[in-house]
């Protein structure tokens, strides 16, 4: 993995732990609100999900003949 992507894979990864997503849900008080951060949370888990798998995948390489 070369440089810059283990930096980006390591940045997200470490943006999803450092986010209090228990505590953040407790402050919520009407349902809509608590459906949209449902949404939010599903769609960062996702994000994290898709750079963790893109990132992690070893480059093939490419054999051309001339």
């Amino acid at each position: 993995m070369s440089g810059t992507v283990k930096k980006v894979t390591d940045v997200a990864f470490k943006a999803g732990k450092k986010i209090d997503w228990d505590g953040m849900a407790k402050l919520l008080v009407t349902d809509e609100a608590r459906r949209e951060f449902f949404n939010l949370r599903r769609a960062f888990d996702e994000v994290n999900t898709q750079l963790e798998t893109k990132f992690s995948q070893v480059a093939r390489l490419i054999h051309r003949s001339l």
